[in-house]
C-alpha cells in the first residue's frame, strides 16, 4: 500500500494497493510516496518533488536518510513516471467491494467516471452506505429525512413558511373538527421544519462569523 501522488485529481494522497511491490527507487527515501514526478538528490537518494521543495528550502539543507549536506544539483527523473504508470493496482474501494484492477492512470478515470463502490452518508440515519446501494438502503432506512436547504434560500423559505402558518390558524375557525385536527397537525410539521431552517441558519451564521475572526 503506498500514498501516491501526480496520478489524477481522483487518486491524489490516496492509499492505494499496488498488486507488486514497488522498488525501492520508485518511492520517496523520505515520506513513502509513489509520486510522478521524482528527483535525485545530490546524495543520489531519490525523493518527491515535496520532499526535493521542502529540502531545499532550508539555509543548510542535509538529508534525512544519511545526514549528508545537499547542494543545489538534482536531477529530475521522469524516467520513473512510465515505470510507474503501467503498475497495476485495485481500486481504491476495493473494501466495499469494487473488483477493478489496471494500471494507475486507468484507476483516476475508473474514479471519476465508472465507480459506485465509494461511500455516502444516508441523509436519514447519517450511516456511511455504499452509493450503489443508496437507494435501496434510502427506501428501507426508518430514519428521519432531513431538509436540505441552501442557505441563500433558507430566509425567504422562513417566511413563507410563517405565511402559510398565520393562513392556516385563520383557516381553523372556518372548518370541521377533523380538518381541525388535520391543520393543527400540519402546522405543528410546519413550526418544527421553520425550527430546524432557523437553527441551521444560526449555525451557518456563526460558522461565518467565526471564519471571519481567523483571517
Amino acid at each position: 500500500m503506498y500514498r501516491v501522488r501526480g496520478f489524477g485529481a481522483h487518486t491524489e494522497w490516496k492509499t492505494v494497493e499496488f498488486l507488486e511491490k514497488l522498488d525501492a527507487v520508485q518511492v520517496c527515501s523520505w515520506c513513502g510516496v509513489a509520486s510522478a514526478k521524482s528527483s535525485v538528490l545530490s546524495c543520489s537518494h531519490m525523493v518527491c518533488e515535496e520532499c526535493r521543495t521542502i529540502a531545499h528550502k532550508e539555509a543548510g539543507p542535509v538529508c534525512l536518510i544519511d545526514k549528508k549536506t545537499l547542494n543545489s544539483q538534482t536531477i529530475s527523473d521522469a524516467g520513473w513516471y512510465g515505470a510507474l504508470e503501467h503498475r497495476k493496482v485495485r481500486c481504491v474501494n476495493v473494501e466495499s467491494g469494487c473488483d477493478f484492477t489496471g494500471r494507475i492512470n486507468q484507476l483516476n478515470d475508473h474514479l471519476s467516471t465508472s465507480c459506485a463502490f465509494y461511500l455516502k452518508e444516508c441523509s436519514k440515519c447519517k450511516e456511511a452506505v455504499v452509493y450503489k446501494d443508496l437507494v435501496s438502503h434510502y427506501k428501507a432506512c426508518t430514519g428521519v429525512a432531513v431538509v436540505f436547504v441552501d442557505a441563500g434560500d433558507s430566509q425567504s423559505l422562513l417566511d413563507d413558511i410563517e405565511n402559510v402558518r398565520r393562513e392556516l390558524e385563520q383557516a381553523l375557525a372556518l372548518t370541521s373538527s377533523d380538518v381541525r385536527d388535520a391543520v393543527g397537525l400540519l402546522t405543528d410539521q410546519l413550526e418544527v421544519l421553520r425550527s430546524q431552517l432557523t437553527t441551521r441558519s444560526e449555525r451557518r451564521e456563526d460558522s461565518l462569523t467565526l471564519a471571519d475572526s481567523k483571517q
